[in-house]
């Protein structure tokens, strides 16, 4: 197969194009973040925080508390569309809506040291939380950060809470993404995924995409 003709090959193409565009983006705002946090850094006598969702500088919930963004939600978000298409492109099956089947799909294939337990609390706890209400659920931590470990997808802070490594995540997913597009033997499939899912989208929301169009 000319895999360079097939239209996953293009999807993927820009694909990379936007993805890398937008974390480079996001790599900008945290460095503006750490460098405004340096300014007015959060020290405990013992205990140096690293900004989270809830934690200082970032979303911690307290009103007229200090906030400094650095898009770290976003971000993730971002990071968990691209596991979900990427895991479907890499497996077989009609059913492209099963997020849990192509995150597990994801991780698998990249032999991760992602165990069952990760992976759940990864999908139910931080991807259906920031997508449905904006925040992880339960109130578990994200962070984007230079001082992140880099080698553990997740971690345990300094007051005890779990933090989802963001850029630990983010490596995975570049890395893998560079690794499919470059697996010849995978074009087959994942050709075959992708029509599924246009065709799919097709039936369903076409007709309606042309109704509006033909009221405006």
């Amino acid at each position: 197969m000319a895999y360079e003709k097939t239209e996953v090959y293009k999807y993927l193409v820009y694909l990379k194009k936007y993805l890398l565009g937008d974390l480079e983006l996001f790599h900008k705002l945290a460095i503006d973040a750490e460098k405004a946090e340096s300014e007015t850094i959060f020290r405990t006598p013992k205990i140096t925080i690293i900004p989270t969702t809830q934690y200082p500088f970032s979303f911690n919930f307290i009103y007229g508390a200090q906030l400094i963004s650095r898009s770290t939600i976003p971000h993730t978000s971002v990071l968990f569309s691209t596991i979900d298409i990427l895991g479907f492109l890499n497996r077989t099956g009609t059913d492209f809506d099963k997020t849990t089947k192509n995150f597990k799909e994801f991780f698998e294939s990249l032999n991760q040291s992602v165990n069952e337990e990760q992976l759940s609390v990864l999908i139910k706890v931080y991807r259906h939380g920031i997508t449905h209400s904006y925040f992880p659920k339960l109130g578990v931590t994200i962070s984007y950060h230079s001082t992140n470990p880099p080698e553990k997808i997740m971690f345990k802070n300094e007051y005890g809470n779990l933090v989802l490594n963001v850029n630990f995540l983010e490596n995975v997913v570049t890395k893998r993404l560079n690794e499919m597009m470059n697996d010849l033997q995978k074009y087959t499939n994942m050709d075959k995924q992708y029509i599924i899912l246009v065709d799919k989208y097709e039936k369903v929301c076409r007709s309606e995409i042309e109704s509006i169009k033909r009221s405006l």
